[in-house]
């Protein structure tokens, strides 16, 4: 894979950002992709969330704001798959089905927006989502909120639109599937397949308007591998977490996450 990136054809991704229109990859680079890529499934497999939000934080700086939406589309797919698969057990399907039916379609729409999108643009609407999640979510918990089933549906809706566009959003989710009945654990596992879906349909819409390459495809399977150990680990870790402390983790990682991406958005150039 690093033989066929340093070729001519294959050893460019596309991130035009900062009045350059490609970035060649170094080995080291990609060996810190996959380094950070397990780090993040590992974190992401206790908390449930912030599969997107970790790894975007620290994945931006080497492959582009503009191009870290398409690399963490296929990367999330597989960690999302495996994260289910590890966590099969505790998933619930009704909670699945009326989320993802209304999400899907979003996520399209979302991701079609996105690619109107200036980087900087990009890089504020991340922070934003991030940091509203936060207060939305104690919001939730101290008025003890009971989710109806349509409520369910609604928010769904907003989490696919969010999900096509942003890292994050999956924060949203939190007071809502919890507030449905959801413990902990069934909360990790039904979001991994929920996760799945919608990184699949953003894949596919982004690459229906031409944000997709092959060397985002490679490095992104290349991230995805380095996730399944890691959530294999993370699993171990949830069980012996209590629900104060993954509320805690979550919400420190939610608040470097947003301050990163709204710092980037403003020292970004505005493009005319």
């Amino acid at each position: 894979l690093i033989s066929s990136l340093k070729h001519e054809k294959h050893k460019q991704i596309n991130c035009p950002i900062g009045g350059k229109d490609h970035k060649i990859l170094e080995p080291f680079e990609l060996l810190l992709i996959v380094l950070i890529a397990f780090i993040t499934a590992c974190i992401s497999g206790v908390t449930g969330v912030a599969g997107g939000l970790l790894p975007a934080i620290f994945l931006t700086p080497i492959v582009g704001i503009t191009t870290i939406m398409p690399v963490l589309g296929v990367m999330l797919t597989i960690g999302s798959f495996s994260r289910s698969w590890v966590n099969r057990v505790d998933f619930h399907s009704e909670v699945f089905f009326r989320i993802t039916l209304p999400a899907l379609p979003m996520v399209v729409v979302g991701g079609l927006t996105y690619a109107q999108l200036e980087a900087n643009a990009i890089a504020l609407l991340l922070g934003s989502v991030v940091l509203i999640s936060i207060p939305l979510r104690r919001w939730a918990k101290s008025k003890s909120v009971k989710t109806s089933p349509l409520t369910l549906s609604c928010i769904g809706g907003v989490f696919g639109f969010l999900a096509g566009s942003a890292v994050g959003p999956g924060m949203l989710l939190i007071p809502f599937m919890l507030g449905y009945g959801l413990s902990r654990t069934s909360f990790v596992a039904t979001m991994a397949v929920i996760a799945t879906l919608t990184n699949a349909t953003r894949v596919v819409t982004y690459g229906s308007v031409g944000l997709m390459t092959q060397e985002i495809i490679l490095v992104g399977l290349l991230a995805g591998a380095a996730t399944l150990p890691g959530n294999i680990i993370g699993r171990r870790f949830l069980r012996g977490m209590n629900n104060n402390s993954h509320g805690i983790l979550v919400d420190i990682m939610t608040v470097i996450g947003g301050i990163n991406f709204i710092w980037i958005g403003l020292s970004l150039p505005t493009f005319q």
